[in-house]
């Protein structure tokens, strides 16, 4: 799943998930700091800490639409 992470210096120094395994805070990463979206090892950003926040949340909300038309579509 999605979630944020935070890159200064060229090294992760935030992961809002303690279990990522491809993320994890210290990897080294060559990008300009920000907030970024994480997915597994894509990232995207980066935006200010607001932004990325927002970013993550249309991006689930879009996730629970879809799984929801799925499910009525196997439901009829």
């Amino acid at each position: 799943m999605a979630n944020l992470i935070e890159i200064r210096n060229g090294t992760v120094v935030s992961n809002e998930d303690p279990d990522d395994a491809y993320l994890p805070v210290s990897t080294p990463i060559s990008r300009p700091d920000g907030h970024y979206v994480a997915i597994g090892m894509d990232v995207e950003g980066p935006f200010s800490a607001q932004e990325a926040r927002d970013r993550l949340d249309h991006l689930k909300e879009a996730t629970r639409m879809e799984l929801e038309d799925d499910d009525r579509r196997g439901q009829t």
